[in-house]
């Protein structure tokens, strides 16, 4: 009885992550079973390890697209999830990319309520949030004399109707001061990033594109804070990853539109190329490769515009 008892606790304890078949694979189960067990060493106070291990088994649960992404992109996701003490699927999703050279992969993201409990974590901040300014509301934005309000349209007196929105901006309240810091962004500003975006024709900022606004003028604001080098390395993570999750030619045609540069430059590979001697756009009617020399001089020129 006491053998049985024993080996009835042991079970208990490795399996820290429930079964279920058809929803990941045998391989990918057996590596979290392994993982899970480091992870409270790298969990902050404020998350136990039961609520990140739920939190992660319905975040792996509920996207079926993970189940075919690499064992060591999932892998990694959680290292990251935990380290930046955020529960997967509230603060963090998972989401997969295809990439051509390493296959499907599971990306770390972190979302708007990531990046607020992040600010939060710095110690260095008393308040923080990011809001959409609508036709209608008052908004007053002074750096110089650290003057910032924004009364809505409809706590206005007399109330007024909503309108359309004009921007979205982001404050920050430093810890044992008052001072704030405004960050605000246009429309325009917004969509050229939202470009950048792999999904952005069916991704977030199609279903959740509020959320993502704020997100994006949140994490511009967020760089101001000094002496948070875990809340950086996660905002420089994220840039990076969305710098490299596009594809290139979408990349220079985004640049070209941001510059107002004139559409027939040589952007995109499936529709013009240019001379390697002479540099000349010509048009290609045979889906010729993109050619690298037209890319390169392409980034001398915005540089040098810069």
């Amino acid at each position: 009885m006491a053998e049985r008892s024993a080996e009835a606790i042991a079970q208990r304890k490795t399996a820290v992550v429930p079964r279920a078949k058809g929803i990941l694979t045998e391989a990918t189960e057996e590596m979290l079973q392994r993982l899970i067990l480091q992870l409270p060493a790298l969990l902050p106070a404020d998350i136990t390890p039961g609520q990140f291990r739920a939190s992660l088994w319905l975040e792996l649960s509920g996207r079926s697209g993970l189940k075919d992404c690499t064992l060591q992109s999932i892998r990694e996701c959680t290292i990251k999830a935990a380290t930046y003490g955020m529960l997967p699927g509230r603060d963090c999703h998972f989401l997969p990319f295809n990439d051509k050279q390493r296959g499907r992969l599971a990306t770390y993201v972190p979302n708007y309520f990531g990046i607020l409990l992040a600010l939060d974590r710095t110690g260095r901040v008393d308040d923080s949030f990011a809001h959409p300014v609508y036709d209608g509301d008052e908004f007053v934005c002074d750096h110089l004399a650290q003057i910032y309000s924004h009364i809505p349209a409809y706590t206005r007196t007399p109330p007024r109707e909503q309108g359309k929105v004009r921007f979205y901006y982001a404050c920050i309240l430093l810890k044992g001061t008052q001072r704030k810091h405004v960050e605000v962004m246009t429309l325009k500003q917004l969509d050229a990033i939202c470009k950048r975006a792999p999904m952005h024709e069916s991704g977030p900022w199609v279903t959740d594109r509020d959320e993502m606004c704020r997100k994006t003028v949140l994490k511009r604001a967020a760089k101001m804070i000094k002496g948070a080098p875990q809340l950086h390395a996660m905002l420089q993570e994220d840039e990076a990853r969305e710098r490299t999750d596009i594809p290139e030619a979408r990349n220079q045609d985004n640049m070209a539109a941001l510059y107002n540069m004139d559409t027939g430059t040589p952007t995109d590979p499936d529709r013009v190329r240019a001379s390697r001697k002479t540099g000349e756009i010509v048009e290609d009617q045979e889906r010729m490769p993109f050619d690298q020399d037209a890319s390169n001089a392409l980034d001398a020129e915005l540089a040098e515009r810069e």
